[in-house]
């Protein structure tokens, strides 16, 4: 049996207190989305922190070897949580593919695009979690 909860898209965390209501509100539902099975969306956050849908396509392009494939000291590290979130697949190309169902659809995008301005505009820059880029020297 499957479990599932709600995954914002853009991190709350990372949006200052003062822009999550009131009149200056950029959260909102038209952020989450809905029905993420538990166990793949901790498997996100294990992997990418509290990180953007973009700031996840240029992490997972560190994670990777010159040939586009996931490294293998990092797969070894964090086995459960890439076999969890990305199944078999562990080409750059194959993993990116599967983070566009984390994020906003295209019409989604379209349709809110003046509330990810405002948003972007407000987003701060501290982000946590994740895997630690210097346990595996990728700075």
């Amino acid at each position: 049996m499957f479990h599932y909860n709600r995954h914002h898209s853009y991190p709350k965390s990372r949006i200052p207190i003062k822009y999550r209501g009131g009149k200056n509100k950029v959260l909102g539902k038209w952020m989450v989305i809905q029905n993420v099975p538990i166990k793949a969306h901790n498997a996100l956050h294990a992997i990418f922190g509290n990180r953007t849908p973009e700031e996840q396509i240029v992490f997972l392009k560190k994670l990777c070897n010159k040939r586009d494939n996931l490294r293998l000291e990092i797969y070894v590290s964090y086995r459960e949580a890439f076999d969890v979130l990305f199944k078999s697949s562990s080409s750059y190309v194959g993993m990116a593919e599967v983070l566009k169902d984390w994020d906003l659809s295209k019409e989604a995008r379209e349709r809110f695009t003046d509330r990810l301005v405002a948003l972007r505009r407000v987003l701060n820059d501290e982000i946590a979690g994740g895997i630690p880029l210097r346990k595996f020297k990728l700075n």
